[in-house]
Order: structure tokens, then C-alpha cells, then sequence
């Protein structure tokens, strides 16, 4: 381009931008919105329209820098012409003065956003700047005369265009009253890093890692110091959170490629190359500016002339890049730099150990970095270091505060430098406590080291500050600032300890999950043998716990974000779909809440309830906007019409009520159906609703009219669910009868009749209308494909059955509720769970360890007793022969029998064999409990028939029969000399019988709940007994009185007395007794400072909460044996956890 085509786009450019300066004006006086955005968007082209007119000029007079000029502009200038087209295309109407003179002014309406006025704003600044920088060259030149003084101001105007972080540089007048280390405290990191930088040998990376507040900043900035005084600092960025130019990497590059140039001005030329060749390269992504401003340049450098050699760059509190694809990214870059033949290049980076980075590291090739840990160093040498820098500070606020030459005493220096250790940030806030002057440091040390001795090391540093902090605040002003103070601190404290529920992530995660691999060695010490568990995770995502009640219905809103889900508490809750956190709770029925719908707007949630009635609620104010009353029974289920102003309910009335959603009014009422309606659903165009009932048909209605359309006929028993296909062509069924049924709506006829395994309680078509969801009582969600017909997949779903399913409005996720309190959130795209472990079929009754605890029994209600190594956790034998549930399991006290019950026999079985020895069978009660004498020669059986039976184990004769309960006998035990046997009853009463004569010789009263459990101490002086009641009564055999009472948070179905009588040995844990307490003392008992599982949610040790259960991992029963769980569950899957003695 030469000088006369330069002047001529210029002109273009001048004329475009007085165009749109007349168009904003016009637009000022047309809109009533905007004004301030339009005015600032004219102010700005006005500016820039001044600057041009100046270059303009230029270009047309006899300057000697012209032709340079010329070709600089010749890019900015074409870009500058071409973005002021496209805005005067977007925001001129097109219509001209003849639109203007037909609607007014006021016909206009300003086609930008703020974020788009914003970005024009931006661009036009840049430009203005080039023009500006070009217009101070020409006048330079022309000053000097000296072409040499164009080129360099040139190469400065081009790195002037690269953006810096103001106040990353160690030494920047911000950060110019930081701290450095003093002289003789840190000195091992610091010679470390000093070491590093010099050999030649050193890694490229050198990571100075620690915990907040071990000094990592103070020493960055005196090695920092340290380089540049040596001539060696190539470069430094602090990074700092809550900064918006150093709390990311945006201005990284830009700023460390500008630091370096200054000692390497060679770099120069390089760089300007990459700036010409793109000329929004500060705009572009890290990669991209890293590659271009730091990476060519310093592989096309040549420094065969040059003396300097190494050069380090300074990059500290990496972790407080609040932007984490940036720190993994930055971490996979910096190692190429020293790809570069010419400099010798180091880069010191300091961080906290913070999951991402310490991922970032892992994954640099060959581990080629070095790491200091600092909250690894000694603690003598910290002390060291931390004594010194209290007597230069304590020494200034002496002097400064005219303090006693004797404050702080010798004694409370050193207090204070124990208090401080290991963190250097405890004794600068202390320093910073006593040199503020609203406060006195006399005062503020003594109330320091008075929270030494009463409380933690975090209350002694924060206390006092924040005392005083909140001291002349109003109560309102307090109550924020605890609130902002409890919101910051508990993250802290959180990230140094973690919850529980981190161990918990490892622990039950898949054995190849990454979480599990990565951080195998974090799982604590205590843990000695983990669960056997899937290798990688299942479609599974989230299960929402807070239900007090079985979950019938769930729901998606039509934006994804929120899950609504009524059970049988009789509440609705809604909750976060991403984060799977409680959002709002709704209550105001009185009976369990049966269906939940959101409007097709977003704007209201509909409930429907046993109390009758069907609630709206205000999803934008959340509150109930109105009750709908009408219905004579229950309400089974409710839809909206896709427009949002129908809702229709259908009833145990057997009716179907259509609502008006602004008013409340009844629409129409459908009468019909024999039966209660069971389902309700719209089509997609709101022009048929269909109704399911128990009276085995669907019936297809105009909502408008209320007239009856079609009935659908086939299904041979109650008909649970109706949902129409998105496309509202298709009508899916479900049925008792233990088949889906897709119907084509337009013709009534039958497309598909798939048969399911069990009765299908809830469906729900995909978005697309592909995928029919299926749900059943046997725990199971089925996919199936519409077309074919075709089982796709399973999804093994809770422990318990499930009542209701949804897809969300993407179709990526899918929604349970189950009868076991819980909503399950399923990814549709996660692969096929994987190949289960061994396991049974069914929930899992009983479990009981052999004397020798090295193999364990469990009885389930596949009908089945499987023997397990406990060592391994894998299966031995499977032992079949039952033909129903087995209740119990029991070895003989060597170990060498074993006996189970199931509905009407008691099987005996040699465990090394696994072979069938006899068999006992009941005529009259179903068999509950077992028990062996210590001989192994009697087994006592408690049944359904409230009986007590005594039999021959061998011969399987019956040898007597005790009468007297009145309530099915669950528990059942022999004493140690085999002349009694106690009996513990659904009637709440223990009994104690003679088993030689038959005689009853007690009975024990106290219990409030089932009696589940019985067992006799080994001297046959106490018996104890567990309850439902949730506690554990010992009793003295010799007076018949109750010794003790121990509350447990938990139901006993196991007791054993240890071997010395001290302890009570349960399903739960051990519990420590006194047994020579008075009678009647009840109290919490001592637990062993062991293992107790607390709910079925929490495994505690010495009493604390250590290992919380995900919902799906606890137990329907369990057993303990010397410090290992072993838990049975409701799938059938059995888990053994072993617990460091």
C-alpha cells in the first residue's frame, strides 16, 4: 500500500466513523433504553474519528517517515474499515429518512447488548492506540531526524501492545512492602533454589511446595531479589487471587515475554515478527501466546555473542490461578522452554499442594522437576527461623510503640515462637496484631498466648483478631461479618482436614476409578482390607438423600436444573440437578404426596396428594400459590396441558379432573373408568389426554370438550402407567400384568406388547422417543427400544423397589425416586455397568461368623447359604437345598456344623463338605431362629407359631416343645452348661427355660420393642437381650433383676458375651459393660475403642465418625469379628472392611 491508497482508506475509515457518530445521536433522542451504552459507544468513535482526521492529514503531507508509516498501517487500518462496516450495517435500520418521517424517533430500538457495546468499545481504543503510537513515531522522526529513532520506537511500539499484569513483577511498587527473608532465616530453601538455578545439571522446574502460610511467598521474593541482582531474573509473576490480572493466566505470557526482553533485547525482533504475523495475538488462548511470544522466539534466538546464560523465571502461588484448565495447561508448557538451544532457562514455582497442580506435576514427562516440601523441613530449623524474625520484628514494635525494653518477656517470646511453629503467616499476623495502633500489643499478646493454653493453634492467632474486630459493631454488622469470616475459614480448615466423606470417595470408589489410583496412599492407616468392588463405575451419578418417606413421584423442570420428587413424609422437594444439593422444600399436604409436574412454562410445580387435594406452588416466589379441592379420594397423578393453563388429576374417585391453572376452576370433570385412575398424561400437542386405571383400560379424551375419544382394551390387569412419545404418535402402557403396551394414538391399534419379568409401576419415553423407560418393585430400571421392542439395557437401581422414573428434557439423564427414601440420578451415556462380583440374588437376611472367624455364612432370600473366606472376601460353597427366605444361619461351637432356617425346614450342613447331614421340618410355624448347645448335640428352633422347640441335632428328634410366648420367637440361645435356654419373643419378653424338664423359670419384662437377640455370659450369671427398642438389657439370672440398660443407635440382632464377660460382642460392635452396676442404671455404653457401625450410615472409631456409607453400601445386616464388617445388603451384594487392631 502506498502513501496515496493509505490516504484514500483513511478517508473510508473517517467517513464510516462520522456515519456512526450521526447514528448514535440519532439514536440517543429515539430510545428510551441504552442511552448510556449509546453514548459511550459514540464518545468513543468520536475520539477515534479525531485520531484519524490527524492521520489523514499525515498521510497526505511531505513527511519523511510516510512510506514506514504506510506500510504499518496497512493491516490496522483495512481491520479498522472493516469493523466499522459491520457496526454501521448492524445498527443502521436500513430505512432511511422515509422510515424516520412514516414511524418517528421512537419506531427505534437498539440492536446491541452491553457485552457487545463493550467489545466494540474495546476494539476501538486499540485501534485509536496504533493510530495514536503511529502519529508520535512520525513526530519523533521528525524531531531527530534519525531513522535509527523510528525503528527502535517501532519495536517499542509493538511491545507496548502486549497487555501486562500491573503488580506481577516481585518488585512492583504494590507489592514494595512484602516481606523478604531476613538474613540467616531460611537459608536451607534458599540455597537450595540458589543451587538449582547455577548447575547445569538442574532441572528444568523447581517446585517450592507448602501449605498456606509456610513462607513460600517471602522466599520467592528474596531469591527473586537474589537473581536480579545477579544479573539472572529473566522474568516474575506473582500470581494473586481476587485480582483480575493476576488471579488468572490471561497476562502471563505477555508479561513475562516483556520482562525478558529487557535483558535479552535480541528477543526483540523475534517477538515483533510474531506480533505482525498476528496481530491479536494478546487475545489469543495461553497455548497459543506461549507458543508465539515465548517459545519461537526463544528457539530462533542466537546468542553466540551474548554473555548471559541462565535465566530464571520466578512464577509464585501458582494455586491462586483461580483458573484450573490454566494451571494443568501452564504446567504442560513451561517444561518446552528448555527446548531452547541458547539460554539455559529455569522456572521456580510455588504452590500449595492442591489436587490440580499436584496432577499437573504427575504428568511432566520423566518427572523432570525438582520439589521442595517445606512443611517437610525440620521443625528446629523452622523454630530457628521463625525466633529470628520475631526478634527483628518484636524489636521494631518496641521502638515504634515506645514499649518496656523488656516486652515481650523472654518467656513469652518463646511461647509465641512455639505457637507460631510451623507457620511463619501465625507469626507476621501476630506481628501485624501488635503493630496496629487501635490496639494494644500488651494486651494483644497476653489474650494470644491465653488462647495458646485454652484452645487451638487457629483460635489463638484468629480469636483475638476478630474479637477486636467485631468489638463497636452493631449486632446486624456481627452477625455478617461471623457469617463472611465462617464462610472463608471453613474452607480453609476443610481443605487442611477433610471430611470423612473424602475417605469414603476412595474407599467405595471402582477398584481402576482415578480417584482410587491416584490416591491409593491417602486411604488412612486404620483401613486394612478394602471392600471388593466393581473396576470402573456404573451409569449411576448421584443418589438425594432427605426423604423421610418412600419417593413416588420425580420430575424434571423443563430447563434441566431442577429436580422435584413427592413421597410419602408428605413433602416435595426440589434440588439441584448438578450439584444434587436440597434447593427448596414444600409442605402443606397432610397426607404422603403421590404425584409432582412442572408446568411446560417453569413456573409452577403441581402436587398431588391422599389428603385429596392438589397443590400449585409459586416456583419464582416459592410459596403455595393455591389448593385445588374436589376430588372425593385420592390423588393419584396430575399433568399440565403443554401450554401450562390445563392440569389435569386423576383420582382413587375413579374421575378425571381438569383444572384451570390461573384461576383454580374445574374445566371438566371425566367420568368413565370402574376403577380408581392410577395415570394421567397430555400429548405433546395438548389434543388427547389419556387415563389409566385399575379397571384395566386406557381411555383417550378431548381435554377440550371433555368427551370421550377412544378406549384402549388388552391389558388383563390394573394399569399402572400412560405416557405419550414426544411426538405424541405413540402411547405407552403399563401394567400389572406384567406388560408394556405401545399404542399408535391415531388408530387405537396395538403396536407393541412387550413383556416384562415384573409389574411395571412407571414409564417414561426419551425426548426423542427411541428409549422407554420401565420401572418395577424388583429394583430394577429397564430401557427399552420402541421400535423393536427390545431389552437394551438394565440399571440395577437401589436396594429397594423403585416407584417412579423421568428423563430430563435432554435426554442425558435419568431420574428414580424408590420406596427406600432416595431419588437416583443415572447418566443414559455411561457404558454398561460392569460384570458384578459374586453375590446372591436377593437381599441378604443373616449373616454369622465360624468360631475361628475365618469363614463367614449368609443366608438370603434366593433361597440360598453361601460360605465365605474372609481373608479374601471371595465365596467358598453355595449351599442349596431351601425352597424360601433364609432367616438364620448359626455354626456349632467347633465350627464344623452349620444350620440354617428358611420358611418351614432347618437344614444342618457339614461346612467342610458343603454337604446336606439333615433336615428338620416344621408342621405348623415357620421357622424364625436357631441355636446350637455347646455340645453340638441340641438345636432350639423359635418359630412363627410362638413355639420353642428342642431338637436331636443327628437325628433331627424332636425333644421337646415350650409353650408360653405369644408373639413369634426371633431369637433363641443356649447357656454354657446346656441346663437353660432363653427365648426372646416378638410379645417384647425374654424367657428363661429349664431345657431338661421344660419348665419355665423366669420371664423377663422391660422391653419396649421385639426382642431379637439373646445370649448368656460364659459363667451363666447374665443374660443379655436386644431389642428393636434400640437398646441391649442385661439381667441377672440369679435374682431375675435388670443390671444395666445400654442405649445403642441401632437395632441388636447379634449378641456374644467375649471371653471374660467384659464386653458385649453385636452386629453393630462391641459394647463394654459393668455388670456390677445397680439395677435399673441405664446408660451409654463404653464403647471399645474400636470399630461400631452407628445407623447403618457411619463406621465410628473410639466413638468418632470415621467411614460415612453411601446409600447403596449399607447394610440390611452385618457382622463383626475381631475388628472386621462384614456387611449383607438388599442387592445381595456381601462387603468385608478390615480395621487395623
Amino acid at each position: 500500500m502506498d502513501g496515496l491508497s493509505s490516504a484514500a482508506s483513511v478517508i473510508a475509515v473517517v467517513q464510516l466513523a462520522g456515519s456512526i457518530v450521526k447514528l448514535c445521536g440519532s439514536y440517543i433522542q429515539g430510545v428510551r433504553v441504552a442511552r448510556d451504552d449509546i453514548s459511550e459507544l459514540k464518545q468513543a468513535v468520536t475520539s477515534l474519528l479525531g485520531v484519524l482526521q490527524q492521520l489523514e492529514v499525515l498521510l497526505q503531507g511531505p513527511h519523511i517517515s510516510k512510506r514506514f508509516i504506510s506500510q504499518t498501517l496497512e493491516g490496522p487500518i483495512t481491520e479498522c474499515c472493516s469493523s466499522l462496516a459491520a457496526l454501521e450495517v448492524t445498527i443502521d435500520p436500513g430505512r432511511g429518512d422515509s422510515f424516520m418521517r412514516k414511524f418517528g424517533l421512537r419506531a427505534w430500538k437498539w440492536p446491541l447488548k452491553r457485552i457487545e457495546v463493550d467489545k466494540i468499545i474495546q476494539d476501538i481504543e486499540r485501534y485509536k492506540s496504533f493510530f495514536t503510537l503511529s502519529l508520535t513515531i512520525d513526530q519523533t522522526a521528525l524531531i531527530t531526524g534519525i531513522s535509527g529513532t523510528t525503528d527502535r520506537i517501532k519495536r517499542n511500539m509493538d511491545l507496548k501492545q502486549l497487555p501486562v499484569a500491573h503488580g506481577a513483577e516481585f518488585d512492583s511498587n504494590v507489592n514494595q512492602y512484602e516481606d523478604h527473608c531476613l538474613p540467616g532465616t531460611r537459608e536451607e530453601p534458599i540455597s537450595q533454589i540458589l543451587k538449582w538455578a547455577k548447575s547445569p545439571q538442574g532441572k528444568c522446574i523447581f517446585w517450592l511446595n507448602g501449605r498456606a502460610g509456610t513462607g513460600k511467598s517471602t522466599i520467592s521474593r528474596t531469591v527473586a531479589k537474589s537473581f536480579k541482582e545477579a544479573n539472572s531474573l529473566g522474568a516474575s509473576f506473582f500470581f494473586k487471587r481476587g485480582e483480575e490480572d493476576r488471579a488468572n493466566a490471561t497476562k502471563l505470557v505477555p508479561t513475562i515475554a516483556r520482562q525478558i526482553t529487557k535483558l535479552v533485547p535480541q528477543l526483540i525482533s523475534c517477538i515483533q515478527k510474531e506480533i505482525y504475523d498476528d496481530y491479536d495475538i494478546a487475545t489469543k488462548g495461553l497455548k497459543e501466546q506461549f507458543d508465539k511470544l515465548l517459545l519461537r522466539p526463544l528457539l530462533q534466538l542466537d546468542l553466540s555473542t551474548f554473555t548471559i546464560q541462565n535465566l530464571v523465571i520466578v512464577i509464585d502461588a501458582l494455586d491462586e490461578c483461580e483458573v484450573d484448565n490454566d494451571t494443568r495447561l501452564l504446567l504442560q508448557l513451561l517444561p518446552l522452554l528448555q527446548n531452547s538451544s541458547s539460554l539455559r532457562l529455569r522456572i521456580l514455582i510455588t504452590s500449595r499442594p492442591e489436587f490440580l497442580i499436584r496432577l499437573g506435576f504427575s504428568e511432566i514427562a520423566n518427572q523432570d522437576y525438582e520439589v521442595l516440601i517445606l512443611h517437610e523441613i525440620p521443625e528446629r530449623a523452622i523454630e530457628n527461623d521463625i525466633s529470628l524474625f520475631l526478634q527483628h520484628r518484636l524489636s521494631k514494635i518496641r521502638r515504634e510503640r515506645s514499649l518496656p525494653i523488656d516486652w515481650p518477656s523472654d518467656s513469652d517470646s518463646h511461647k509465641l515462637m512455639i505457637l507460631s511453629t510451623p507457620l511463619f503467616i501465625f507469626a507476621a499476623t501476630a506481628c501485624r496484631l501488635f503493630e496496629d495502633p487501635h490496639w494494644d500489643p500488651v494486651e494483644s499478646l497476653a489474650e494470644i498466648l491465653r488462647y495458646r493454653i485454652d484452645g487451638s493453634k487457629l483460635d489463638g492467632i484468629y480469636l483475638p483478631v476478630l474479637s477486636r474486630l467485631l468489638n463497636g459493631q452493631s449486632e446486624k454488622q456481627k452477625r455478617q461479618l461471623v457469617q463472611e469470616i465462617r464462610a472463608v475459614l471453613g474452607t480453609i480448615v476443610i481443605l487442611e482436614s477433610p471430611l470423612s466423606l473424602y475417605c469414603t470417595g476412595l474407599v467405595f470408589a471402582p477398584t481402576r476409578a482415578i480417584v482410587r489410583t491416584t490416591f491409593m496412599k491417602e486411604i488412612p492407616g486404620w483401613l486394612h482390607t478394602l471392600p471388593n468392588l466393581e473396576q470402573t463405575w456404573n451409569a449411576q451419578l448421584q443418589i438425594l438423600e432427605g426423604h423421610a418417606g418412600a419417593v413416588y413421584s420425580v420430575a424434571f423442570s423443563p430447563d434441566g436444573r431442577l429436580l422435584a420428587s413427592g413421597s410419602n413424609d408428605k413433602t416435595i422437594r426440589l434440588w439441584n440437578t448438578s450439584t444434587g444439593t436440597l434447593h427448596q422444600i414444600f409442605e402443606g399436604h397432610s397426607d404422603l404426596c403421590r404425584s409432582v409436574a412442572f408446568s411446560p412454562n417453569g413456573r409452577i410445580l403441581a402436587s398431588g396428594s391422599f389428603d385429596k387435594t392438589v397443590k400449585l406452588w409459586d416456583l419464582v416466589m416459592t410459596a403455595a400459590l393455591r389448593s385445588l379441592e374436589g376430588h372425593l379420594d385420592y390423588v393419584y397423578s396430575i399433568k399440565f396441558s403443554p401450554n401450562s393453563r390445563v392440569l389435569a388429576s386423576g383420582s382413587k374417585d375413579k374421575t378425571v379432573r381438569l383444572w384451570d391453572t390461573a384461576t383454580g376452576a374445574v374445566l371438566h370433570v371425566l367420568e368413565g373408568h370402574l376403577h380408581l385412575v392410577y395415570s394421567v398424561a397430555f400429548s405433546s400437542d395438548g389434543c388427547l389426554l389419556a387415563s389409566g386405571s385399575y379397571d384395566k383400560t386406557i381411555k383417550l379424551w378431548n381435554p377440550s370438550t371433555g368427551s370421550l375419544e377412544r378406549t384402549l382394551d388388552g391389558h388383563t390387569g390394573w394399569v399402572w402407567s400412560v405416557v405419550f412419545s414426544t411426538n405424541g404418535r405413540l402411547l405407552a402402557s403399563s401394567s400389572d400384568d406384567k406388560t408394556i403396551r405401545i399404542w399408535n394414538t391415531a388408530t387405537g391399534i396395538l403396536q407393541q406388547n412387550i413383556k416384562s419379568q415384573e409389574k411395571v409401576e412407571s414409564l417414561a419415553f426419551s425426548p426423542e422417543g427411541q428409549i422407554l423407560a420401565s420401572s418395577s418393585q424388583d429394583k430394577t430400571i429397564r430401557l427399552w427400544d420402541t421400535s423393536t421392542g427390545t431389552l437394551q439395557r438394565d440399571l440395577e437401581g437401589p436396594s429397594t423397589g423403585v416407584r417412579s422414573v423421568a428423563f430430563s428434557p435432554d435426554g442425558r439423564l435419568l431420574v428414580s425416586g424408590s420406596q427406600n427414601k432416595t431419588v437416583t440420578l443415572w447418566d443414559i451415556a455411561a457404558q454398561d455397568s460392569p460384570k458384578s462380583l459374586p453375590s446372591h440374588s436377593g437381599r441378604i437376611r443373616c449373616l454369622a461368623f465360624s468360631p475361628d472367624g475365618r469363614t463367614l455364612a449368609s443366608g438370603s432370600d434366593d433361597t440360598t447359604v453361601r460360605l465365605w473366606d474372609t481373608a479374601t472376601g471371595t465365596p467358598r460353597q453355595t449351599l442349596q437345598s431351601h425352597s424360601d427366605w433364609v432367616w438364620s444361619v448359626v455354626f456349632s461351637s467347633e465350627g464344623s456344623l452349620l444350620a440354617s432356617c428358611s420358611k418351614e425346614t432347618v437344614r444342618l450342613w457339614d461346612v467342610a463338605k458343603g454337604s446336606l447331614l439333615q433336615t428338620i421340618e416344621s408342621h405348623r410355624g415357620e421357622f424364625r431362629s436357631i441355636a446350637f448347645s455347646a455340645d453340638s448335640c441340641r438345636l432350639a428352633s423359635g418359630s412363627c407359631d410362638n413355639m420353642v422347640r428342642i431338637w436331636e441335632a443327628t437325628t433331627a428328634k424332636l425333644l421337646r416343645t415350650l409353650q408360653g410366648h405369644t408373639g413369634w420367637i426371633w431369637s433363641v440361645a443356649f447357656s454354657a452348661n446346656g441346663r437353660l435356654l432363653a427365648s426372646g419373643s416378638a410379645d417384647q419378653t425374654i424367657r428363661l427355660w429349664d431345657t431338661a424338664t421344660g419348665a419355665l423359670e423366669h420371664i423377663f419384662e422391660g422391653h419396649t420393642g421385639w426382642v431379637r437377640s439373646v445370649a448368656f455370659s460364659s459363667d451363666s450369671r447374665l443374660l443379655a437381650s436386644g431389642s428393636d427398642d434400640k437398646t441391649v438389657r442385661l439381667w441377672d439370672l440369679a435374682t431375675g433383676f435388670l443390671q444395666q440398660v445400654l442405649r445403642v443407635e441401632g437395632r441388636v440382632h447379634d449378641l456374644a458375651f467375649s471371653a471374660h464377660n467384659s464386653n458385649l460382642n453385636t452386629n453393630l460392635g462391641s459394647l463394654g459393660i459393668k455388670p456390677w452396676y445397680n439395677n435399673s442404671t441405664v446408660n451409654t455404653p463404653e464403647m471399645e475403642c474400636g470399630v461400631f457401625l452407628l445407623e447403618q450410615q457411619w463406621v465410628t472409631l473410639c466413638g468418632k465418625k470415621a467411614l460415612w456409607l453411601p446409600p447403596e453400601y449399607r447394610p440390611s445386616c452385618s457382622a463383626f469379628k475381631r475388628n472386621n464388617l462384614v456387611m449383607g445388603h438388599e442387592s445381595g451384594r456381601v462387603l468385608f472392611i478390615g480395621f487395623a487392631s
